[in-house]
């Protein structure tokens, strides 16, 4: 009986079952661009048509860009949701913000639309790779599609100091500034 109350005590000795596990922190996307304050309306409606971000960064897992090359996906910092799935809003409010629509619909709307935006998010991820430096990066793609079928395309890349620790605040800057800089070439 006394080797059996010993053997039972070893698991609450040895810190198994009293330890506990660092928690997981889950991070919002949020668009953080202008307000418009005047319209400079090309088009009176912009759908969001496609959000897309490139695989590996659409994992909930933050991708972590490591010195040697490779990349990681930090297991204690990742997204509140998939980054496709949060990123449906994101565009939606930088579109509105660019000033290029006089309204944007989502897909499902019914409302008949001037011109169709697709996005890819290319890059998305912390950026570790010089030593003492921790930033945000994001690299957009964009498609604007006009109703007489022809296509524009621009690009937009961003960084944010990711220092502090606010890793969604940080990737929020980063792919607010892409998007911004996007939608500016099509003034």
């Amino acid at each position: 009986m006394k080797k059996l109350i010993a053997l039972s005590l070893i698991p609450l000795l040895s810190g198994c079952l009293s330890a506990s596990s660092p928690k997981v922190t889950q991070w919002l996307l949020e668009y953080k661009g202008p307000v418009r304050a005047t319209r400079l309306t090309k088009y009176e409606v912009g759908r969001v048509s496609q959000v897309l971000v490139r695989s590996p960064y659409n994992e909930v897992g933050i991708a972590v860009l490591r010195a040697d090359g490779s990349m990681a996906f930090d297991p204690y910092n990742e997204y509140a949701a998939n980054p496709t799935a949060m990123l449906k809003g994101f565009v939606f409010d930088a579109m509105d913000a660019s000033g290029l629509f006089g309204t944007v619909v989502n897909p499902s709307s019914s409302v008949k639309s001037q011109a169709l935006a697709e996005v890819l998010v290319s890059r998305l991820a912390l950026d570790c790779r010089k030593e003492g430096e921790r930033k945000a990066v994001a690299a957009v793609r964009v498609r604007l599609i006009a109703n007489d079928g022809k296509a524009l395309y621009a690009q937009g890349e961003g960084t944010a100091d990711a220092k502090d620790g606010n890793y969604g605040a940080a990737l929020s800057d980063a792919l607010s500034t892409a998007l911004n800089t996007a939608f500016a070439q099509f003034r």
